[in-house]
């Protein structure tokens, strides 16, 4: 099963298996599958420019584009 997580070190969005932990442009161990708030990152995946939790407001700035399915 596909869910998306986000490098909290690298800013990256990205579609990953539900057990993976390291980011894939990093290398890092550092994968969030929900905002702070508790909202899964569902709808980041795609959206071009600055991304705002749409339940919180939280803002995630200068992060990569992911792709993947």
């Amino acid at each position: 099963m596909s869910v998306v997580k986000r490098c909290s070190v690298c800013g990256r969005f990205r579609a990953y298996e539900s057990d993976d932990a390291f980011c894939i442009g990093c290398g890092h161990d550092a994968l969030e599958d929900r905002c702070a708030c508790g909202r899964a990152f569902d709808y980041a995946l795609g959206e071009p420019g600055s991304v705002h939790c749409p339940r919180c407001g939280r803002a995630f700035h200068d992060r990569a584009l992911g792709g993947g399915s």
